[in-house]
């Protein structure tokens, strides 16, 4: 990230402890989270592509990046 500071890393998280939060490390690292909602692309359901993911479980899509745009590093 440092070659590139205007990556953008898109993951999923699943949620499976509410005591649990990735907040403590973006701030460390000077970074911020979008939340993607599943449903804006049609994996809100169960089942999707004929796999048994994510099934019950609470999936979330993350797009992770440097808060600031303008990064120097040295």
């Amino acid at each position: 990230m440092q070659k590139n500071p205007k990556v953008k890393l898109w993951s999923t998280y699943q949620v499976r402890s509410a005591d649990w939060s990735l907040e403590a490390l973006l701030y460390k690292w000077d970074m911020k989270c979008v939340h993607i909602p599943l449903e804006s692309f049609g994996a809100d359901k169960e089942d999707i592509a004929e796999s048994a993911l994510p099934g019950r479980h609470t999936v979330e899509m993350l797009v992770i990046s440097f808060a600031k745009d303008n990064l120097n590093y040295t």
